[in-house]
């Protein structure tokens, strides 16, 4: 699983990192790969997130609309006004 070795990276300028490809093949970290960071009092901890697909999570809210109080149409409009977009 998780390599005792440490791997050492740099902060650039802009506040990026570079992972170690042997870490990002050990743990499947693509381009796009999306990272979440929680601050611990140890440090920072990388943590990969798997977000659904748009057409996964269109089948989610579509399956929730039946129970929902809202119309697709509503939840829809919801996440493009938290989005900040006018899709």
């Amino acid at each position: 699983m998780a390599s005792d070795e440490p791997e050492v990276t740099t902060v650039t300028s802009k506040g990026q990192i570079t992972i170690p490809s042997k870490l990002r093949d050990q743990f499947g970290l693509e381009k796009g790969t999306k990272l979440m960071v929680v601050p611990t009092e140890y440090g920072l901890v990388l943590k990969k997130i798997d977000l659904p697909s748009i057409e996964e999570f269109q089948r989610r809210v579509e399956a929730r609309t039946e129970t929902a109080e809202m119309s697709l149409d509503e939840v829809t409009r919801l996440v493009h006004e938290a989005r900040g977009s006018d899709e």
